[in-house]
């Protein structure tokens, strides 16, 4: 069962109480990335409302969310990728491993017969 924490956070020197099972530390560390971005934000355009900033925040929290996870995909879909064309070559490699034993034995066999032959003479 997860354990609750109730963890104190300051944002924007407003101070919140958060109940979380993360540890303190993580939960700090989102606080004081939030605070560096509202700080960017009202950095840029001091006239702007606490609303305001936290709008802008929300949405460049998404847009970095959306692409964190357009670029998941990706890569999930170059592991498949990858994984498709190992499992094409795992099995390329045994079909020459075949052919080359094959090869093999017919190769021993007529040097088999070579020296039958030249035993018989």
């Amino acid at each position: 069962m997860n354990t609750f924490n109730r963890i104190r956070i300051v944002v924007n020197g407003v101070h919140y109480t958060i109940s979380t099972a993360e540890p303190e530390e993580y939960v700090q560390q989102l606080a004081q990335e939030l605070n560096e971005q509202i700080r960017g934000v009202t950095d840029k355009n001091p006239s702007i409302s606490f609303n305001d900033v936290m709008v802008l925040c929300a949405i460049n929290y998404i847009d970095a969310y959306k692409r964190s996870e357009e670029n998941a995909d990706r890569m999930r879909t170059q592991i498949s990728e990858y994984l498709e064309d190992a499992a094409k070559a795992r099995i390329e490699l045994d079909e020459v491993k075949r052919e080359n034993a094959h090869l093999r034995r017919q190769l021993d066999g007529r040097e088999t017969k070579g020296q039958t032959k030249l035993e018989e003479k």
